[in-house]
């Protein structure tokens, strides 16, 4: 069973192996986020585990996932100067390469390492299979969950205070100032967000916004709303009556699911 003391392990690695990456940048920015992201993450997933009252090697687990969950980011970045998986590597099959080359596992059990991984590699997958065994099905959940909460906190605070320089944050794409009244519609009638719509900016905060359809667990609908990044979001795309409609459909959902736990 995996212990506090694996975790510590493990966070020490991924700092050694993420750092090289800051210390080389000519711009660290991007670098430094990601291993603020990582950190934030691992706080999410503390909260959610809680939640769920779940037992002491299981958050170990939960947590050990949300630490490595990112590593593909840095050689992306690196690599390609972006951070969009489609115009460059899938960073959940990366970041797997290079947990399994850097031994950052090797302490632990052949099943704790199978079910880090395979959480890794479906962390940025469109949607999880049904037929997920209990383990890993909980602990992919928890990963998504607890990665979300601070895409969310990331966006918001990139929207709040937009900065040239951080403009791969929204994959450095165009504002054309219109409705994304296709992209808005599909979400809106289907609940499913569909990537192949996000062609502008705009495009991009509905699939952002889509994201909540997503979420699992009733703390993680309760962080979000906390964060009340809907109308940030939407505060960006000029106002219409199926806009208005979708964020409210947004924020029904927010709170039925944040209800749930109650």
């Amino acid at each position: 069973m995996m212990t506090h003391d694996d975790f510590l392990k493990i966070e020490k690695q991924f700092y050694a192996y993420t750092g090289p990456f800051v210390d080389r940048a000519e711009d660290p920015y991007p670098f430094v986020l990601k291993q603020e992201h990582t950190a934030r993450v691992c706080r999410a997933m503390e909260m959610l585990c809680a939640s769920l009252d779940l037992d002491g090697p299981e958050t170990v687990r939960a947590c050990a996932a949300a630490m490595v969950h990112d590593m593909g980011r840095f050689p992306q970045f690196a690599v390609f100067h972006t951070y969009a998986d489609a115009c460059s590597k899938n960073h959940a099959a990366l970041g797997c390469r290079e947990i399994v080359r850097s031994n950052m596992l090797s302490h632990l059990s052949v099943t704790d390492r199978q079910l880090i991984l395979r959480a890794v590699a479906l962390h940025n997958r469109p949607r999880l299979s049904q037929k997920l065994g209990r383990d890993l099905s909980l602990l992919a959940r928890l990963l998504r969950d607890a990665d979300k909460i601070d895409i969310f906190n990331v966006i918001k605070n990139h929207y709040l205070n937009p900065d040239s320089s951080h403009g791969f944050i929204t994959y450095n794409l165009h504002d054309d100032g219109k409705i994304p009244e296709t992209a808005a519609r599909v979400l809106l009638e289907t609940r499913q967000n569909d990537s192949s719509c996000v062609t502008t900016l705009n495009n991009m905060r509905i699939f952002q916004a889509g994201m909540i359809y997503d979420l699992n667990f009733p703390a993680a609908a309760a962080a979000i709303l906390d964060l009340e990044v809907i109308p940030v979001l939407f505060g960006g795309i000029s106002p219409s009556d199926l806009i208005t409609r979708l964020a409210q459909a947004l924020l029904d959902h927010l709170k039925a699911l944040a209800a749930s736990g109650s």
